[in-house]
């Protein structure tokens, strides 16, 4: 039981189509390196807080912005109220949201290859014509920087990451006095 506490997955695709777990495998792994840390909290077998995460310097980053509008391109269909931002460049998007653009730190997952805690999670929110709307991005250790990916994660309204059933735990609940238990945090 104890050897439990300290296993981690992360997802992989399989070598072969015909391996009976494709497309997605679970590898798993002995994460006690980290979760012995009190600044690491494992919050399932997929994803852990880290308490002390870096904080995203500019929100503002041309390529978060750029990831953002990306994900509003490929939400229009489920809110098309969103086509115009989607229609422009990419600098005009940027000044549009600036002064709207926030984020929060969700969770933290391993990476597939090097099986470390450098996945961050992050949930930015901007605002359009008086409507909030939130995506979910990706935060990668990149050439000694970060990168923001956003994996064909969708824009929702505001509200959505947290209010989903069953919604995934965070920072956000941490905070809160919440428990890991308290929310189901699957895999999302």
């Amino acid at each position: 039981m104890h050897q439990e506490n300290y296993r981690m997955a992360v997802i992989i695709t399989p070598d072969s189509e015909d391996d009976p777990e494709w497309p997605g495998k679970h590898k798993w792994f002995d994460a006690s390196e980290w979760l012995r840390m009190p600044q690491y909290v494992k919050i399932n077998d997929y994803y852990l807080l880290n308490t002390q995460y870096a904080p995203v310097d500019n929100v503002h980053d041309i390529g978060i912005t750029r990831r953002i509008q990306d994900a509003v391109k490929r939400s229009i269909h489920s809110e098309p109220e969103l086509r115009p931002l989607g229609e422009m460049e990419p600098g005009e998007f940027s000044r549009l949201v600036r002064n709207s653009l926030s984020c929060e730190y969700l969770r933290t997952s391993f990476n597939h290859e090097t099986l470390r805690p450098t996945e961050d999670f992050f949930l930015f929110s901007f605002t359009y014509n008086n409507q909030t709307y939130e995506v979910e991005l990706l935060r990668e250790k990149y050439k000694g920087g970060f990168i923001f990916m956003n994996y064909g994660r969708p824009v929702h309204k505001a509200g959505y990451w947290h209010g989903v059933s069953p919604a995934g735990y965070s920072w956000r609940d941490r905070l809160a006095g919440k428990a890991p238990d308290d929310a189901a945090g699957g895999v999302r």
